[in-house]
């Protein structure tokens, strides 16, 4: 499985805030980052390589870039992937992963629905999730990280809580997410799957 996250096609503002977007752009003999970003992830993406993105693929209209990108795709949404977005994505073969899916042995169900009945349905909405046990690891796949201690983030401080409760009831040992750019939480068990700590390419497992 190949990890992506935060690709941003079609977002001219990440570019002022992540100016390492433009500068690899520029190293690579690129002027456009949309050019460069499809190419340089398709020379590191075969058609059919497992995939999993872990949010924020396009801004606004720029959705449609997508279907250029290699790899059987499924996406956790993130804060940036509208509904227009995933249904295109949808329609392309992408699986997308819109709410809490675990898929480990002898999970108890009954968590879930007190998952829902303690939090609103707006924190439940935003908390599209993914947990897997992988080579001997119980992974929690999300576009936020579980444990954030960027201020910039408070606004998403129900949905921090919830994952960190999700990351606790199923004994997970590490969390690959996305949302934060280059910016690290300072947290051992999270991994930043964002292209921009990841020199653009994908993380392997």
């Amino acid at each position: 499985m190949k990890i992506i996250a935060d690709t941003h096609l079609g977002h001219s503002n990440i570019l002022l805030y992540e100016p390492i977007r433009i500068q690899k752009a520029k190293i690579e003999g690129y002027e456009d980052f949309d050019k460069f970003l499809i190419n340089w992830l398709n020379d590191h993406l075969k058609k059919d390589d497992e995939v999993l993105h872990l949010g924020d693929v396009a801004f606004r209209d720029n959705y449609k870039l997508a279907k250029k990108l290699n790899g059987k795709i499924t996406l956790i949404k993130g804060n940036h992937d509208k509904q227009a977005h995933i249904e295109f994505y949808k329609s392309i073969g992408w699986r997308v992963i819109e709410d809490i899916e675990i898929k480990i042995k002898n999970f108890d169900k009954s968590y879930l629905d007190y998952l829902k009945y303690k939090y609103d349905k707006k924190t439940l909405s935003k908390t599209a999730c993914l947990v897997k046990d992988i080579n001997g690891k119980r992974i929690l796949f999300s576009h936020y990280p579980v444990f954030n201690n960027n201020p910039y983030d408070e606004k998403y401080q129900k949905v921090t809580e919830l994952l960190q409760e999700i990351f606790n009831i199923c004994n997970c040992d590490i969390n690959i997410h996305g949302h934060t750019h280059s910016y690290c939480v300072n947290d051992k068990r999270c991994i930043n799957a964002c292209l921009e700590v990841n020199d653009f390419m994908p993380i392997e497992i």
